[in-house]
């Protein structure tokens, strides 16, 4: 029986930052109209966003176990990397990660502006709540007109590749 009482309060404990990102997102990030893409640029798809993730994940692995070595410390901050990792490199000048540069895609909010720091985590933790039910919510980048997942269209943000 305490064995079950424990499972739930360690599904709610890792379900906490997701949600609070979702309510977060839909009541902080004003609802501004999308502005068109130039020219040059495209919505990057579902395959282009799937290889720059299979990318970041190898990166990100490597550091984990690198991680993984350095007691007591290592594992503190291997809590935090891929949050940070995302976050940092989103929010930064670039505004992409190694695999989104590998791949020329850019993260940018709906007028094609560089996104912030706060409104980068709550993309990234909207990233577990698109992954909940049968990835749905990343499939949908392949469906919607501005190539949006379900973690983008409530963080108001687009993948933008340029030609």
């Amino acid at each position: 029986m305490e064995i079950g009482i424990w499972m739930i309060v360690i599904l709610l404990l890792g379900l906490t930052p997701p949600l609070l990102a979702l309510i977060l997102c839909l009541i902080l990030i004003k609802k501004n109209p999308y502005k068109k893409l130039f020219k040059n640029q495209i919505y990057a798809g579902f395959w282009q966003r799937f290889l720059a993730g299979i990318i970041d994940l190898i990166i990100l692995i490597v550091i984990e176990v690198i991680l993984i070595f350095i007691p007591i410390i290592g594992w503190i901050l291997s809590l935090f990397v891929t949050w940070l990792y995302f976050a940092i490199q989103h929010s930064s000048t670039k505004q992409a990660t190694f695999g989104m540069r590998a791949l020329d895609i850019k993260i940018t909010d709906e007028n094609h502006a560089k996104i912030g720091f706060w409104r980068t985590t709550g993309n990234f933790y909207l990233t577990v709540i698109s992954a909940f039910i049968v990835f749905i919510g990343f499939f949908m980048i392949g469906f919607t007109s501005r190539k949006q997942g379900f973690h983008n269209l409530i963080s108001r943000t687009l993948c933008i590749k340029i030609k």
